[in-house]
């Protein structure tokens, strides 16, 4: 079942055509897909696939060749810097703070973009909300180069959660985009980030979300968006999406899957030569 692209209601985002080079070689070739508000869409794919790429274009970190970028109908482009950060929030695959700001600090400069009215109190809400969702509340004061990678990770996440906090409690449509946002987190905290992200699209949020964790994904992702070499090699809803045959032709593994109890499958991958 593909995701359609066609009318979308406000708080969607679609992507139309978009092609990305790098050093003159094309690294996503006209990519169409949608994502809907309210539902997480997972972008899965093997290394170099453009998961990356995809969402840095879409969070405005990097030029397009090619292509359109709409949210709720209106190019993300056409807004200013302030509007965009306002509504789009965009954590990237790596963060790093070679200054000693504490994790506070860091979480409140997701709050830059809300200006023109006294707002005191919300932004205090906002990083004191943020700071607890990612289990940051005891390090709140501490400097962020005393953390580990997990616990930085954490904090690009709450620093994101903080800027889009107005619209999420709202339930205004806002974009959240989370390039691999597990890689470096336990098992506590992947669930517990990735649960976060299933509450923000239920407050109207349209997530976008990149993972290696194939469990991860069918447990947390409502759609699937699966890039092969810069191509769409698979679209749609996760469970009709993610299947053996899709995970063995892209990944170059040979998977067994189990549902337990009627729950989300589970994805266990082994080498294609070893034997059944």
């Amino acid at each position: 079942m593909s995701l359609e692209v066609g009318n979308l209601q406000t708080g969607n985002l679609q992507v139309r055509g978009l092609t990305v080079e790098r050093n003159g070689r094309p690294v996503l070739h006209e990519v169409s897909f949608a994502a809907q508000a309210g539902r997480v869409l997972i972008v899965m794919g093997p290394n170099g696939a453009g998961k990356t790429t995809l969402l840095a274009a879409i969070g405005g970190a990097i030029k397009t060749a090619q292509g359109g970028i709409e949210f709720g109908g209106a190019p993300l482009t056409g807004l200013r810097p302030a509007a965009m950060a306002a509504q789009r929030a965009y954590m990237a695959q790596h963060f790093d703070c070679p200054f000693a700001y504490s994790v506070e600090d860091i979480v409140a400069l997701g709050r830059l973009c809300h200006v023109g009215t006294p707002r005191a109190a919300r932004d205090k809400a906002a990083i004191a909300a943020a700071l607890a969702g990612a289990d940051l509340a005891s390090l709140a004061r501490r400097p962020v180069t005393m953390l580990s990678g997990g616990e930085r990770q954490r904090v690009a996440f709450a620093k994101a959660v903080a800027q889009i906090f107005d619209r999420s409690q709202a339930g205004e449509p806002h974009l959240v985009i989370l390039d691999e946002p597990v890689s470096s987190l336990d098992p506590e905290h992947q669930h517990r980030l990735l649960g976060q992200a299933r509450q923000l699209a239920k407050q109207g949020a349209t997530v976008v979300v990149t993972l290696h964790d194939l469990t991860l994904a069918s447990i947390y992702g409502d759609d699937a968006l699966v890039l092969d070499r810069g191509r769409i090699a698979a679209q749609g809803v996760m469970a009709e999406t993610l299947t053996p045959s899709l995970i063995e032709r892209v990944f170059k593994v040979r998977v067994g899957t189990a549902i337990p109890d009627g729950g989300p499958c589970i994805v266990h991958a082994v080498p294609q030569d070893q034997a059944a």
